[in-house]
């Protein structure tokens, strides 16, 4: 099998994880699916010779986990430490760039106590890795992110702008 029909095999798993993952309303479980969906994206960028995306987004999937159980900022910086050196390791152009932003993005999101400031990072990042995608030329990478991002639209709408009947007598 080709490795880039392998890589969008792979991502189309991170698409049907990425389809419920901010339908969440518990944070935990947010980050627990985005740890498992974070495993196949960081192999299809790697088929894809993307090693700096590739790596960031396993070291993201470790991170993820970290996150569920420790908010210390510090672990933050560290997180942010790390994926700085992957990036400068594996740099390979605008794309190295585009993702580690992202990155930071997500990164700051993940270790914030706040479920709404962790959907808007989420978001931002979102956008981002589909500008990467988009450049990158992965057709399934860019309908993760069109759907991850629509999806942590949908999700921050749902909790924290739609009002429901018996909110709104009280």
């Amino acid at each position: 099998m080709p490795d880039f029909l392998l890589s969008q095999l792979l991502v189309t798993v991170t698409l049907i994880i990425e389809c419920c993952a901010m339908q969440f309303k518990n944070k935990n479980y947010i980050l627990a699916a985005l740890s498992v969906s974070c495993l196949f994206n960081g192999y299809h960028y790697l088929l894809l010779d993307q090693p700096t995306a590739g790596y960031i987004f396993l070291f993201s999937s470790i991170r993820f986990l970290i996150s569920i159980k420790w908010k210390f900022q510090w672990i933050s910086v560290v997180s942010l430490c790390l994926s700085l050196l992957i990036t400068v390791s594996t740099y390979n152009g605008l794309l190295s760039i585009i993702g580690f932003m992202a990155t930071i993005l997500i990164t700051t999101g993940s270790f914030s106590h706040n479920d709404k400031f962790l959907r808007l990072m989420m978001i931002s990042g979102g956008l981002l890795w589909f500008i990467h995608n988009l450049i990158l030329g992965s057709p399934i990478g860019v309908i993760v992110e069109t759907v991850f991002v629509g999806s942590s639209c949908i999700g921050y709408y749902r909790y924290y702008i739609a009002k429901k009947p018996a909110e709104q007598a009280i």
